[in-house]
Formats: structure tokens, C-alpha cells, sequence
């Protein structure tokens, strides 16, 4: 391989905070992933972080933290940036926040973005990453539709499929839906599954089925008030955040997963379910539909639609019963093997890194 074409082997990912939530998820998997071909860093902007999720990078992957108070005006964290990026000398930037570049636009190194979600506005100063990423072609129609003249590549998020443990039962009962988000239902729609599980209760036999909602965000008092005024509290329980070792190894214990967004740019716990051979049910919005390519490898409800989201769970529950519900579920874990895996996302982006560095190089990086 020519040194035009030699992969970065100093990337230095950003990013201002880190809790559990699907982007830092995915940096982490992606981090560690590389780390085996490059020399890796994370900084982390602001002091604000899960020590759970800083413990999950490997020991091949140096993380800094650069303390900043959220919403801090005071350069000396510029400084102390601009210290770091000199100290680990990186053949690529990669931010994960698109305002990360008010702070990079002056630095003559490869810098990319990846988006991790819709509704992201750019600034003035996007031009200055050499190259932008959408997690999904939703997130990058979401972007295309404001920004037209934006140059949107699509890398998709990926899961550590080998770790997740593999549902081999089905048709038990009682049978168990889980919901796995922030417990956030102006965007995640746990309001709406509350609703819907309320109207399967009403139709079959009350014991039959439960449902855990893993996770924890604002909307927790307000969804445990919402279950009880339906009644649906004795088999609605709320487990709180659990870790990403509980979710690979507890998922395959579930009979349906139910995401019910408003909007979602893409959906790592649909992934997480389908690689453990676990039914899904989305709403029919871009991202998650994206992931089960428009009802080929999963089930999908109108979004917004609790009375059609009952629907679905009921015939789910019935289908479940029947024979070749379980060959469907293998061929469903068997495509998110081929397509989201995330040892797939890390060697993409390591691809795109050559590209933007022999691309920089050859217009006279320095």
C-alpha cells in the first residue's frame, strides 16, 4: 500500500458527554473495534460522563477528559484541547458533535462528523469537516431535506452480535415485552406502548403477558402514574438503566421487543433484539423501518397508533405459536450478522479515513 493510500493510524474521536444513550454506545463499540488496527483516543468534553460506560473501552484505547462545566464560555479548555491534539499528533479527527468544529476549523488536519440522530442543525461552519456521516439513510434524508447542498455519506451503527446470547424458545407464556430507551415519550413513545398494552390486557387473559421497560430518563414518573391510571401497573415493571452485559445476556429472555418512537434516526436496541432472535415491533418512521427493511425482517405498528400497536402485539403473540416463527427469527439475526455488525461500522469508517487523508494530503496538507 502506497503512503497515499496507508490507513490513519492515529484517530482521535470527540465528544462532549458520555452516558448511556446510542451514540456513546456506539463510540465505544467503534473505539474499541479500532484500536486492534490504529491507535485510538476518545476525548471527552465536558465533565460529564457514566463511569459504566468509561470502564466498557478496552485497554487499546486511551480516554481523556477535558472537565469542562457544560455550557463553559472559558478558552483554557480550548487550550488544553489544542495541548492534547499536538501530544497525540492524530492522522484524523473524528467528532460525534457537529459544533465541535467552531473549536477545529483552523486545524489543518482530516477532520469528519458523524450525525447520530435527526433534527441536527448545522452551523455556518460545516464546510470545515472534510467529510459528514449519517448513521442511517433516514438521518441523511433528514438532513438533505434542510441542508441540500450538504455532501451526506452513510456509515450504519453496529452491534457486537457474537456477545449477544440467542432466544431458542418460543410460544411460552407468560409472554414478555420489553422496551429498552431513555424513558424520554416525547421522542421514545413509551406513553403510547402504555396504551397499547392497556388494550391487549382488555382482549386477552390479564396474566398471559407483561412488559419491563429498561432505562431511565425524565419521563419515569410520569409513565408509572400513566400505568396505574390504566391499570396495567401490576404487570408493568420499570427495571431501571441496566448495563450493556445485562441487555446481551437478558434480551433472549424477552418474546417481543417494542420500539414505539415518534422519531428515531436509526434504533441500536432493534438491532440488539433481532441479533438474539426477538421479535420486533417499530413504528413505521424512517430509521427503524430502515433497519427492518419496510416489514421484511420485523413487524411494524402506525406510529402514533396505540389502538394499531395492540393489534400487532396480539398477532405477534398468536404467530409466535405457530411453526417456522422460529426459522423467521434465525434468518432475521442471520441479516443483522451481515449488515450491523459493528467490527463492519469500524472498518467503514477506517476505509473513509484513508479517503479524507489521502484526499487532504493530496491538496497539500501539511
Amino acid at each position: 500500500m502506497g503512503e497515499a493510500e496507508r490507513p490513519p493510524v492515529r484517530v482521535v474521536h470527540l465528544v462532549w458527554s458520555l452516558h448511556c444513550g446510542g451514540l456513546e454506545t456506539m463510540l465505544v463499540d467503534i473505539a474499541n473495534e479500532q484500536s486492534s488496527m490504529a491507535d485510538v483516543y476518545v476525548i471527552i468534553g465536558n465533565d460529564s460522563h457514566d463511569p459504566t460506560i468509561l470502564s466498557h473501552f478496552n485497554s487499546g484505547v486511551t480516554v481523556k477528559r477535558l472537565g469542562r462545566p457544560v455550557g463553559s464560555k472559558n478558552p483554557w479548555y480550548i487550550t488544553k484541547l489544542y495541548a492534547m491534539l499536538r501530544l497525540y499528533r492524530p492522522d484524523v479527527i473524528h467528532a460525534h458533535h457537529e459544533s465541535f468544529i467552531r473549536i477545529l476549523q483552523n486545524l489543518n488536519v482530516p477532520k469528519v462528523l458523524t450525525v447520530h440522530t435527526t433534527g441536527i442543525k448545522f452551523s455556518r461552519f460545516r464546510n470545515g469537516y472534510d467529510a459528514i456521516y449519517a448513521i442511517s439513510e433516514a438521518v441523511k434524508t433528514d438532513l438533505l431535506a434542510r441542508y441540500p447542498d450538504a455532501s451526506i455519506g452513510v456509515i450504519h451503527n453496529g452491534v457486537q452480535s457474537s456477545r449477544i446470547n440467542k432466544k431458542s424458545k418460543y410460544g411460552m407464556r407468560p409472554f414478555r415485552l420489553v422496551q429498552v430507551s431513555r424513558l424520554y415519550h416525547e421522542q421514545k413513545g413509551q406513553d403510547i406502548l402504555l396504551k397499547a398494552f392497556a388494550r391487549v390486557k382488555r382482549e386477552i387473559n390479564e396474566e398471559e403477558i407483561t412488559i419491563d421497560f429498561i432505562g431511565e430518563g425524565p419521563s419515569k414518573e410520569f409513565l408509572m402514574k400513566l400505568s396505574r391510571e390504566l391499570g396495567v401497573d401490576k404487570w408493568c415493571n420499570f427495571l431501571g438503566q441496566k448495563n450493556r452485559d445485562y441487555i446481551y445476556h437478558n434480551l433472549n429472555t424477552y418474546d417481543l421487543l417494542v420500539q414505539p418512537s415518534r422519531h428515531e434516526g436509526f434504533g441500536l436496541t432493534v438491532i440488539e433484539a433481532m441479533a438474539a432472535k426477538v421479535p420486533v415491533l417499530v413504528s413505521d418512521i424512517e430509521g427503524p423501518m430502515e433497519i427492518i427493511e419496510n416489514g421484511s425482517f420485523g413487524y411494524n405498528f402506525h406510529s402514533e397508533d396505540d389502538q394499531d400497536c395492540a393489534k400487532q402485539i396480539i398477532n405477534i403473540l398468536n404467530v409466535s405459536k405457530k411453526a417456522g416463527f422460529e426459522v423467521e427469527q434465525d434468518r432475521n439475526s442471520k441479516y443483522v450478522n451481515s449488515r450491523f455488525d459493528v467490527e463492519l461500522t469500524a472498518r467503514n469508517y477506517l476505509g473513509e479515513y484513508a479517503a479524507v487523508y489521502s484526499a487532504k494530503k493530496t491538496s497539500g496538507m501539511k
